[in-house]
Parts: structure tokens; sequence; C-alpha cells
């Protein structure tokens, strides 16, 4: 099973529901970069807005948990679910890293976190190639096919 296969093997509801929260939470996350560049240039009105974007990109996150779940049950692999669980705990570092003022950590593990988010979002709405070709387990036609 590919790594596509994941998103298109489960019914629509959970696939679109796992696609629409990874881009909630690509667009979040996004926008963290902006009202940090506002933070460090002293606009402190921007440090709540900053705080409370993590908090709506973890929940979206946490929905695309569940998502990933009822995608996996139903048909699909559970690696998505195990990357954004990874995406979660590397939030919580992040987070971890901002409020002790670790710039230093902070800075490059959001640069990561934000371009894991998009790459992720990414992966969900990408087309998926499908084969044509079935394998078949009847021997009488498989020796048809060979002669």
């Amino acid at each position: 099973m590919s790594t596509h296969d994941v998103a298109e093997s489960a019914p629509i509801w959970p696939r679109t529901l796992l696609r629409v929260s990874l881009t909630v939470a690509a667009v979040l996350l996004l926008s963290q970069s902006i009202t940090a560049g506002l933070f460090m240039s002293e606009l402190r009105a921007a440090f709540p807005v900053h705080r409370e974007l993590a908090t709506a990109a973890g929940i979206a996150l946490m929905v695309a948990v569940v998502a990933g779940v009822i995608c996996a049950r139903r048909g699909g692999g559970w690696w998505p679910v195990w990357a954004t669980i990874g995406m979660l705990g590397l939030m919580s570092l992040q987070a971890f890293a901002g409020y002790r003022s670790l710039t230093a950590l902070h800075v490059p593990l959001g640069v990561i976190t934000i371009t894991a988010g998009i790459a992720f979002a990414a992966w969900s709405w990408a087309p998926v190639a499908r084969t044509t070709s079935r394998p078949t387990s009847r021997p009488d036609v498989q020796e048809i096919s060979r002669a």
C-alpha cells in the first residue's frame, strides 16, 4: 500500500475531515511566523495572538488524529496517526521552549513544525495514481494470459 492509499482507501467523510484539519493546522502554523515576527518587532499585542494560534493549531491536529484513526480503522494505514501525534509532540516541545524564552530552540523548531505541517497537508491533497490491473488467483486465467 502506497502512502497516498492511506487517505484514499477510507470513506469520504473521514478522509475529508483529515484533509481539512491538516490544512487548517498548516495555515495556523504558517500564521505563527507572522505573529512571531510582529512580536519580535515589539508589537506586544501579537504575543497573545501567537499563543492562541498555537492552541488552535494543536486542536486542529487533535481533530486530524481522530480523523486519521477513523481512516485507519476503515482500511487505511496508521502512519498518518503516528505522524500527527509526532507533530503534536514537536509542538509541545516548541511551546516549552517558547515559554522558557529559549529562542535558539523555539525558532528552529517552529521552522521544522511549519514545514512538516505544510508538507503533511500537501500530502493529504495529493492525487493518487491508481493501477488498473488486478492479479487473479484463478490458474486457468493465468495460463491463458501467458499463452
